[in-house]
């Protein structure tokens, strides 16, 4: 486990590659937390010419705002958008290919950039293994909520104004 050299407070718990949703290039990506356990990832590196931002995104912030996007709707990388700084428009994209590698979410039959959520508990169960070895507690990142659970807050949600 290193210190993030950009960031001070955030642990880099493991550095991975995998290919973009197009599979024209390599991405380097890695997973870390914060000093209160809090998931966070991010691409380092990308094999192919196109720009990317490589900020630390919550992953907390990824799945509440997939959980939230509408709900006859499947996922697609232009969701997260919203929660990136907007340095560039492919990194949506290569976060949705760092998260199928990390089998959070699956191509539907026959496309590629539409996507479906998986159950993030044996993802998060080799998270809690690599904070563990690293001598870090327990992550805190929340659990997807059920859908009855999503539907309801997007009821909610749509009564009360955003502060974003």
């Amino acid at each position: 486990m290193s210190k993030s050299e950009d960031n001070p407070d955030m642990k880099v718990l493991k550095t991975a590659t995998c290919k973009t949703l197009s599979g024209k290039s390599t991405l380097t990506y890695q997973i870390g937390c914060t000093a209160d356990s809090t998931i966070h990832l991010r691409i380092a590196k990308n094999s192919g010419g196109g720009f990317f931002s490589d900020e630390w995104v919550s992953l907390d912030d990824i799945l509440r705002v997939l959980n939230d996007r509408p709900r006859e709707s499947p996922v697609m990388s232009h969701f997260l958008t919203r929660i990136l700084k907007g340095k560039s428009a492919n990194t949506s994209g290569f976060i949705l290919a760092v998260l199928t590698h990390l089998k959070l979410s699956r191509p539907l039959p026959k496309k590629k950039r539409v996507h479906e959520l998986l159950d993030p508990q044996p993802f998060l169960d080799q998270v809690d293994k690599l904070m563990t070895s690293g001598g870090t507690t327990k992550r805190t990142v929340k659990k997807a909520p059920s859908k009855k659970a999503a539907v309801k807050r997007r009821a909610t949600t749509k009564r009360k104004t955003s502060s974003a």
